[in-house]
């Protein structure tokens, strides 16, 4: 992302049984302060997981996606300016499906 802003990343592992296999993420990132790693014991679904991470998390704002999502550069940058204006209380960025034109 290109926001200059301060920003925390929480990346929650709702109960993953890979979890060797995506170690090697979770080295990589280990040392910068914006990663967090929240690892649950047990699955316990979307919904607890966010929760885990809106629970740790401190900001202003919270962007929540998915682990197969791939944002824009821009998007925190462009959702942050939206959040300025007081009359505002959620912002959202369109969803386009990657794989949109070779399904029904």
């Amino acid at each position: 992302q290109d926001y200059a802003g301060k920003m925390q990343v929480y990346v929650v592992d709702d109960g993953s049984a890979n979890r060797d296999v995506v170690a090697p993420v979770h080295r990589i990132y280990a040392s910068d302060p914006r990663f967090s790693f929240i690892l649950l014991a047990n699955n316990v679904g979307k919904r607890k997981a966010q929760i885990a991470a809106i629970r740790s998390s401190s900001g202003d704002l919270v962007l929540n996606v998915d682990s197969d999502t791939i944002l824009a550069a821009d998007v925190v940058t462009k959702l942050v300016l939206k959040m300025h204006d007081p009359g505002i209380g959620a912002a959202m960025g369109q969803l386009i499906a990657s794989n949109r034109n070779q399904t029904w």
